[in-house]
């Protein structure tokens, strides 16, 4: 669920460095761990942070990581997930360190961790990709120079550019970060052999000697939780989408994060499923489940998660009925509640001609009945509590 706590996705064993250590030594640190984001913690264990962004345009690698760190914003360790991506997105981090009560670090999560635990989200497995992604993406032609490619990042305020063949079609992608690492600061210089004509600039190399390739990409069909976990499989921050080897749009991490930002802000709760049911019923189970846990979550500003356990049954006349049982998780309080039909199956009388045929009806909406049923017990639990914290003040009438 994206309701659970944040700590529970995040990385524990958190690598940190300190304020003097120099920036070639910490760029090192990040590539050995295929690191963005870096905590650095001072001799007062204030906790700081810095991305590789901002080390490889530093002017010197001599120089120390304090004149490039920064004050992050921290995320409480009970977090749900979905309040953690509001408040990522919020900061304009790719990644937040995650602290306990008395602010003690104790965790870090960025956007690759989300996109690890988007890639089994419910919630996501069924909207798809094309609701997110960018249409008609910037593109670069492979012949054409980095200089460029550098020159459209910083026109069009993007990362990345989906680079074409001679017949359009796409055949890579070449990150500002690939410009960085692989121009500007490369670990080898450029040299015949390398890179063809030593005596051409740099930036006006073709960006096919930099692009990322073979291609990754994503069917039009794909959903945004299909597209997560390429993300998280190949560690790369955007997806070009495609319908039959053409290019239609692209998705970021940022994209999915901000969608995820929107569920939340429209109060979607992630409701976990778990059980048997028959599929004929499924359409119909979840218009009940969207209209009844907005009820709960009016209810409750705040829900940590929802999980509906399905049990199916035989009665004595073959007929199914369900068992249902539903967990609701606020901050406060774990609701639980039971659904059960009543096992007798219907039965009526038909008459054909001059005989009287006995015919049993089937209770195929006994699922959603008892489903009913359930999420109103809960639902009137939250109201009795909900009393008992804020009574009304009921005059009495003295007689």
């Amino acid at each position: 669920m994206l309701n659970e706590p944040v700590i529970e996705i995040a990385t524990k064993d958190v690598i940190t460095i300190t304020p003097d250590t120099p920036i070639s030594k910490a760029i090192g640190v990040m590539e050995s761990h295929n690191f963005h984001n870096l905590i650095v913690m001072d001799e007062n264990e204030n906790i700081h942070m810095i991305t590789i962004h901002d080390l490889l345009l530093a002017s010197s690698l001599n120089e120390n990581v304090e004149a490039l760190m920064f004050k992050p914003h921290c995320i409480d360790q009970n977090t749900p997930v979905m309040d953690a991506v509001c408040e990522i997105i919020g900061s304009g981090q790719r990644a937040a360190p995650i602290v306990d009560e008395n602010g003690k670090l104790v965790g870090i999560v960025t956007d690759y961790d989300i996109m690890k635990r988007a890639g089994k989200s419910e919630l996501l497995k069924d909207v798809k990709v094309t609701k997110i992604m960018t249409r008609s993406p910037i593109t670069i032609d492979k012949d054409e120079s980095i200089g460029k490619a550098r020159s459209l990042m910083r026109k069009y305020n993007i990362g990345r550019l989906v680079v074409l063949d001679e017949e359009g079609d796409p055949i890579g992608i070449v990150t500002e970060d690939d410009i960085l690492r692989k121009v500007f600061k490369p670990k080898k210089k450029m040299t015949v052999g390398e890179y063809a004509g030593e005596k051409v600039p740099r930036m006006a190399q073709p960006v096919s000697m930099i692009m990322n390739s073979p291609l990754i990409t994503a069917d039009v069909e794909s959903s945004i939780a299909d597209v997560a976990k390429l993300m998280e499989k190949h560690d790369i921050r955007g997806v070009p989408v495609t319908k039959k080897g053409t290019l239609r749009g692209i998705v970021t991490r940022i994209d999915i994060m901000k969608y995820i930002k929107n569920l939340r802000e429209e109060s979607v709760i992630e409701v976990e499923l778990h059980g048997e049911f028959d599929e004929e019923m499924r359409e119909l189970a979840e218009r009940i489940l969207m209209t009844e846990v907005k009820k709960i979550a009016k209810q409750s500003k705040r829900l940590h998660w929802i999980k509906i356990v399905m049990k199916k049954e035989h009665d004595k006349g073959g007929v199914p009925y369900y068992i249902v049982k539903v967990y609701v998780k606020t901050p406060r309080k774990l609701y639980v509640a039971e659904g059960k039909p009543k096992l007798s199956t219907a039965k009526r009388m038909e008459m054909e001609g001059e005989d009287i045929q006995l015919v049993v009806e089937k209770q195929r909406w006994d699922f959603i009945e008892v489903l009913k049923d359930a999420l109103d017990s809960v639902l009137k639990q939250m109201e009795i509590d909900k009393e008992k914290r804020h009574p009304k003040n009921n005059k009495k009438v003295v007689e």
